[in-house]
This record gives structure tokens, C-alpha cells and sequence, in this order.
């Protein structure tokens, strides 16, 4: 295992340039920090480089995750632990990173499940919620219209858990990319709404659902509602309009999961 000790490595300047949008996009690559996210994420073969502090020993946790991901082909180095800090970015790191390779998914075609339309997401944790959750709901894609946040930044990438690694994500859609998808599929389009809708409660959603979910200040879009062929909405029970992003994508997946086993 390669000791790094120097800030001018090859390999450690590179993971620092995926700190930034524009690499991670130029290179297919991304970071992602902290013991269980990187043991959770190694069993995929997505982890292509592990970065270890210098203070771990041959006995410690992280370093047989480390080793594990060596056994699965990644390569493996450690770094003393102040320069570890340049690819970190929490304040208080646990002294594991990965770089890890991006999934790029293709589609010809929308099985019978759950897919989420993110209109202009722009919080990177309101994201990462949603994501993970995604994968506990059993949703079978998301898809992030133009002008969301990046899902690889490492806020976002963080707040996930690991569960990016687990649903194929597809970004910058049009509502040209998927209304050739809803017809052929059959798939109902549910967008949520404040006004003229019916509670989540109330709806048995078809086999093949997409729900639209639109950004935390403005909501959908007008050309993603026109999509839409029905509309929903979260019933409020006390003094407050709307609730969170994440709060409210949750509440509708799981609304979809409980109206199929109905």
C-alpha cells in the first residue's frame, strides 16, 4: 500500500479536481467519504481508488474496508493525515475516501414501478434524502430535469449513504425524452400541486407511476404539468401550505407503495 506524503501526487491532485462540477463530468469520476459509505459502496465495483489516513492500522476498521476494496480492484493508497483533509469535506473527516465511478444508465423502456421527476432540484441534501429514500421505496429511476443540483456533489453524495450507487439516475431530461417513455409504457404521470388535487391518500396509483415533484421555491414547472395526467396533493392538517421537499417526496412514494397493496 503507497504512502503519500507529498500535496503535489499525481493521484491526490486529481481526486481534489473532482471537488469541482466540471471535472466529475469530464471524467465520469466522483467522491465519496466516510467508513460506511465507502464499505457500503465497495461491493458494487464502482470504487475505483481508496485514499486512507496515515493513523489507521493494519487492525482497524477502515483499514480492512480498504483492503476489501483491493480485493475487488481498486487501488488502494494511504496518506498522511493532513493531506488527507484536501479531499474532504466534512470538517471532521473519518479519514476514508473513495473515488468512485460514475453509472451511466440507458433507457429504452419503463418497467411497471415507480419513477420520480425532480424539477430544478436545487438543494443538495433536500437530494440526497430523496435518493435514499428512493431506493427504500423501491423506485425504479429518477430522473433531474435541467438546472438541478449536481447528484455527485459531495453534500449530495453524503446525505445519500451510499444508496447513489443504488438507482440509475438520469439528469438533464426533457419532457421530449419522456413523453415517448409514458406512451409506450402506459405509465400515469401524477404531479403535486397545492390546488385542484386529490389527497395522496385517495389515489390507487397505476402499476407504471412517475411522480412529478418541482423545485422547493416554485414548484413545477408549466411544461412538466402539462404532462401530467392527474394531479396530487399532501393533505395539511395544521396552519402550514407546503412541507419540505424531501418530507413531501417521501410521503408520496410511500403513498404509491401503499396504494398497490391495496
Amino acid at each position: 500500500m503507497e504512502l503519500i506524503t507529498s500535496k503535489e501526487n499525481k493521484t491526490l491532485k486529481y481526486a481534489q479536481s473532482l471537488q469541482r462540477k466540471k471535472y466529475r463530468k469530464q471524467y465520469g469520476e466522483y467522491l465519496a467519504e466516510g467508513l460506511r459509505t465507502v464499505a457500503d459502496m465497495v461491493p458494487t465495483g464502482l470504487v475505483v481508488t481508496v485514499f486512507l489516513s496515515d493513523v489507521y492500522d493494519a487492525n482497524s476498521e477502515a483499514y480492512a474496508v480498504a483492503e476489501q476494496a483491493a480485493a475487488q480492484g481498486a487501488v488502494v493508497y494511504q496518506v498522511k493525515e493532513n493531506l488527507l483533509k484536501s479531499v474532504e469535506s466534512t470538517v471532521n473527516g473519518q479519514g476514508i475516501v473513495a473515488i468512485v465511478k460514475k453509472e451511466i444508465p440507458t433507457l429504452q423502456a419503463l418497467d411497471r414501478g415507480l419513477y420520480i421527476v425532480l424539477d430544478a432540484i436545487q438543494d443538495p441534501g433536500n437530494l440526497g434524502t430523496i435518493i435514499r429514500t428512493a431506493v427504500a421505496a423501491g423506485a425504479k429511476g429518477l430522473f433531474l430535469t435541467k438546472g438541478s443540483v449536481d447528484p455527485y456533489n459531495e453534500k449530495t453524495v453524503r446525505s445519500t449513504m451510499s444508496a447513489i450507487t443504488k438507482l440509475p439516475i438520469y439528469e438533464t431530461v426533457t419532457t421530449e425524452f419522456m413523453l415517448p417513455l409514458i406512451k409506450n409504457s402506459g405509465a400515469s404521470v401524477y404531479a403535486t400541486a397545492l390546488t385542484e388535487a386529490t389527497p395522496i391518500q385517495e389515489v390507487k396509483f397505476a402499476p407504471t407511476t412517475i411522480l412529478l415533484l418541482g423545485n422547493e421555491a416554485n414548484g413545477l414547472s408549466d411544461e412538466w404539468f402539462d404532462i401530467a395526467s392527474d394531479r396530487i396533493t399532501i393533505p395539511m392538517y395544521g396552519p402550514i401550505e407546503s412541507l419540505n421537499l424531501a418530507v413531501a417526496s417521501a410521503l408520496c412514494m410511500y403513498a404509491v407503495r401503499e396504494s398497490w397493496l391495496s
